[in-house]
């Protein structure tokens, strides 16, 4: 049943009445529970029940869709099973919420389609296999490209496998040659984190003729069942979107590929939070498909099952440095010294110097880490930073004007400190309206583009040569020829934020900001301003090179961190963690640390409660926990709790 309670995510059986004998396993049908009706789905039919006692016979039957098939259902309590959640909860992330709208105008344009294929003789649509732009561009760059796609056809072997892109390669351009690849009846997934990635491959994909659906988190009910229907009904083989495409019911799966798979955009903010990296390989194990994660960095969590023997890892063929990189330059000590005083700043002179060549050669991009004019202000005098006396939010400056609160916006037109009573305050860091400012000052004959935070996003037809852009992570537009030159600023903030993976995700937004700059025979180049001795800053410079990744997992593997270790976090009152602790049965080898406070904008005084084991005793640390959280439902135990395995921020 969907939507039930904890200790009753199981199987319930029911009597088949005769005027629903049609129903099939994967239906949605309704059924009555404890005096209510609900919906549910259906798992199996037998022709005798397993016990004596007369069952409740279903009530109706919602859709004659079979909505989820046999191996869907087996990948839905496997990331159930290593989330710790409810197969319930799984369930309704897996199959969209019905839409009668869509589902009466989907049925009416398959009656349509094939009265006219009746009518009609039949046209050779376009299919995956359509696709050849380059056929042997990346087959002949990365060895075993091609075998991975010959694999992928069907086979005893199901290859899984992982490639790190160069500046020069383009993402969209490899999935439409793994696309080529297939066979013209196989079915295929395409992730990507943000959906202007999918609105860029969704543009690609119509030039070549390719069908196609779209999944995306954007979509209203109406029409997200209604892709949901196509794809259901085999219309189209091929889907791209962002995390829920992962739970497609694509017919004949040969085929997953994740682009940006480290991107924390793939997180389900749902119970039972799900990764959507995790849930592709999950299915690709389950239904016996091919999966490739495609990166501009080298990946984490792609690395550790590298070198775990998961995944294969498709290494390119040596070429020229200037052919696949733009030049990448630290602004180093020398550089510095040899500038003077301006060389120590936030725009050193370089960095002007290298956006005028840019701007005469093409559009320019400067990367700043954070939003706003300055998000973050501290006390000159002492460092204290501001916050708000009412709630104890951090204070910002929108502008040149007075100070605000950021979360209840309330207004300082004279703020004093705290804890020296100075009244002198500086920015601990800019944000991109302030960097816009100085570079307008700087450049006023160049066209300013401010993309990301309450600026908007720029669309990438918006930029020209000669323009100046200034973006946050996530946020750079990708104009056509690429940028003549990108400039990165405030690379000790990226590299300082308070999370055990900072050094990581600033390679991988990095890695992004080189990827859209042009190749050093073009011109392109990139300058970052930061701690050029920095071991992260400095894997940037030395190019298809996995000595960083590897020193980071060796790291975090005697540390105790992820992914070599396994994190659970729960969250709820105090009580309800103090009498989770106490009910725990813990395997050997766990570590738990609290019930601690921590801040909370719903519960007065919530508490925090993190296990963490090796990852060979995860699953029983998991069940173990499972285990507690059925046991409080079922008995109706005081106090709210939330049970998250690997939670993003914890560490």
């Amino acid at each position: 049943m969907l939507g039930t309670l904890a200790h009753l995510d199981r199987l319930f059986e029911y009597a088949v009445p005769a005027a629903l004998d049609a129903v099939e396993p994967g239906m949605r049908v309704r059924v009555r529970f404890s005096g209510r009706e609900h919906e549910a789905l259906v798992r199996a039919r037998y022709e005798r029940p397993d016990t004596i006692r007369p069952l409740a016979p279903l009530v109706s039957v919602v859709s004659e869709d079979v909505l989820l098939s046999e191996h869907m259902f087996r990948v839905c309590e496997d990331v159930a099973q290593r989330y710790a959640g409810s197969l319930s909860d799984v369930l309704r992330l897996a199959v969209p919420a019905r839409s009668a709208g869509a589902e009466k105008a989907h049925r009416a344009r398959m009656e349509r389609h094939a009265c006219e294929k009746s009518g009609a003789p039949d046209k050779k649509t376009a299919s995956t296999g359509d696709a050849n732009p380059q056929c042997e561009k990346y087959r002949s760059k990365f060895a075993g490209l091609g075998a991975f796609l010959e694999h992928s056809c069907g086979g005893d072997r199901t290859p899984r496998a992982s490639i790190v892109l160069d500046p020069v390669d383009s993402w969209i351009e490899l999935v439409l040659e793994c696309l080529s690849g297939l066979e013209d009846d196989a079915g295929a997934i395409i992730l990507a984190s943000d959906q202007r990635d999918v609105d860029r491959l969704a543009k690609a994909l119509t030039a070549h003729a390719i069908d196609h659906v779209q999944f995306g988190s954007a979509q209203g009910p109406h029409a997200r069942y209604t892709a949901f229907l196509s794809t259901l009904q085999g219309r189209s083989r091929l889907v791209i979107g962002t995390r829920s495409a992962v739970f497609a019911p694509v017919a004949n799966l040969r085929m997953i590929l994740v682009w940006d798979p480290d991107d924390d955009l793939y997180e389900e903010p749902r119970a039972p939070y799900p990764h959507a990296r995790t849930v592709a390989l999950t299915r690709s194990f389950h239904e016996s498909c091919s999966l490739l994660f495609v990166s501009r960095a080298p990946s984490e969590f792609a690395r550790y099952l590298t070198l775990a023997g998961t995944l294969a890892a498709l290494e390119p063929v040596p070429a020229a440095h200037a052919h696949t990189h733009p030049r990448i330059e630290l602004m180093d000590a020398y550089l510095r010294e040899r500038e003077g005083a301006s060389g120590f700043s936030r725009l050193p002179s370089h960095a002007h110097a290298v956006i005028r060549r840019g701007l005469a050669e093409g559009p320019v991009l400067v990367h700043v880490p954070r939003a706003g004019y300055a998000p973050a202000l501290a006390c000159r005098f002492c460092g204290t930073k501001a916050t708000c006396v009412h709630c104890h939010a951090t204070l910002a400056a929108p502008g040149r004007g007075e100070l605000s609160c950021s979360v209840c916006s309330r207004r300082y037109g004279h703020y004093r400190c705290q804890e020296c009573g100075g009244a002198d305050l500086r920015p601990i860091v800019l944000g991109q309206e302030r960097t816009a400012a100085d570079l307008k000052r700087s450049f006023p004959n160049a066209t300013l583009h401010v993309s990301g935070g309450a600026s908007g996003i720029v669309e990438d037809s918006d930029v020209r040569d000669g323009d100046l852009v200034i973006a946050t992570p996530g946020a750079e537009p990708q104009p056509e020829g690429g940028y003549a030159a990108a400039v990165i600023i405030d690379a000790a903030a990226s590299l300082g934020r308070a999370a055990y993976n900072a050094d990581c995700e600033t390679i991988r937004r990095y890695s992004h900001v080189i990827g859209q700059t042009r190749t050093f025979d073009k011109g392109g180049q990139v300058l970052i301003v930061g701690p050029d001795q920095h071991p992260a800053l400095r894997s940037l410079v030395l190019v298809r090179s996995n000595a960083f990744i590897d020193r980071v997992l060796e790291e975090r593997a005697e540390l105790g961190l992820p992914p070599a270790f396994k994190v659970l976090e729960v969250r709820g009152d105090r009580t309800a963690c103090t009498d989770f602790l106490e009910r725990l049965d813990a395997p050997r080898g766990v570590d738990i640390f609290g019930p601690t406070e921590v801040e909370s904008s719903t519960i007065d005084a919530e508490a925090r409660v993190v296990l963490r084991c090796p990852v060979k005793h995860a699953p029983a640390l998991v069940e173990a926990a499972r285990a507690v959280m059925l046991v409080r439902s079922a008995k109706k135990h005081p106090g709210s709790l939330r049970l998250q395995v690997d939670p993003p921020h914890v560490f």
